[in-house]
């Protein structure tokens, strides 16, 4: 989500240059705890005075605190969706084409018929595909990025592959911004690759390989490369030439804790249950300031978060 999303920050960074724009190279935490308070609720874990890619650099390891169970794919959505399909015609934008082929089409077309914006009031409470792009038609044909990732997380479920939404959250709690994703794991591939609805975009490391979220946290912890697709935007506009870099630097920020539903499904959003994957220091440390309920989603193993 663009900071803008929280208005309690907007207001903030014009009464107060002291408040670090998302993508500034070096993001400190410049507040006193009251102002921070004021601006964004009871501070928990306070930002860290240091550059974004420092702090995720610091937190890279993780543990092997897994969760109890197992995640679950109801794969409820085609039967709830008949409308939606029949009316775009996407069996036929799909037919004949693998599962990666599949996923990007879906995210192209969503991607032409909705951009990224930010919704007076939010997302509404029930969260559909038919609801949110209900919502977003009100609304210049516009969501932010998790209504845009739940609607496509549940299009590609629609046609049997595993997709799910992944909130990526930056060090601090509260914060005022982070950004939603969806994670596709192609079994063509064998692996989870990450599609960017805000951006129309996906990845790829240097040797052209398509990638994952666990994979581009560790690119950017490594100081790699990265390459985007040609035909992806900058927040729903043109891309210009600095946009790879701002993308890495937002990126950053927001790969030091992921969030994901235990039960994907149609109109489940984490809110109906999630876990929330943390580093190893974290869990030693921050994560016992947070309080009990909050604790009990922790876990500390990328290997059992990515599972599927």
């Amino acid at each position: 989500m663009h900071p803008c999303s929280n208005l309690q920050y907007h207001k903030a960074i014009c009464v107060n240059p002291k408040v670090p724009s998302y993508n500034a190279v070096n993001v400190r935490g410049k507040l006193s705890d009251d102002d921070y308070n004021d601006l964004f609720g009871k501070c928990v874990v306070r930002m860290k005075d240091a550059a974004r890619i420092d702090v995720l650099r610091e937190y890279a390891e993780y543990g092997d605190v897994r969760m109890n169970g197992e995640f679950v794919y109801n794969f409820d959505e085609r039967e709830n969706m008949p409308d939606i399909i029949q009316k775009h015609r996407l069996d036929e934008l799909v037919k004949g084409k693998s599962d990666v082929e599949t996923a990007i089409a879906l995210m192209n077309w969503l991607c032409k018929h909705y951009k990224h914006g930010n919704p007076p009031g939010g997302l509404p409470k029930v969260r559909t595909p038919q609801s949110l792009m209900e919502a977003a038609d009100n609304f210049d044909s516009r969501t932010n990025c998790r209504g845009l990732a739940i609607i496509l997380g549940q299009l590609i479920r629609a046609f049997g592959i595993k997709a799910f939404h992944v909130t990526c959250m930056p060090y601090e709690e509260p914060f005022y911004d982070c950004h939603v994703v969806v994670s596709v794991y192609c079994e063509s591939l064998q692996k989870h690759i990450m599609l960017d609805p805000t951006h129309n975009l996906y990845l790829k490391n240097k040797s052209g390989q398509i990638i994952g979220i666990a994979e581009l946290r560790d690119i950017l912890i490594n100081g790699g490369e990265i390459i985007a697709n040609d035909d992806s935007t900058h927040w729903g506009n043109k891309r210009h030439a600095s946009a790879l870099d701002e993308l890495k630097i937002y990126m950053s920020k927001n790969l030091v804790r992921m969030s994901r539903c235990v039960v994907s499904g149609y109109g489940i959003d984490e809110r109906d249950g999630n876990v929330e994957l943390i580093p190893d220091k974290y869990i030693q440390n921050e994560a016992k300031l947070f309080d009990e309920a909050k604790q009990k989603s922790f876990i500390t193993s990328s290997e059992c978060f990515w599972s599927c």
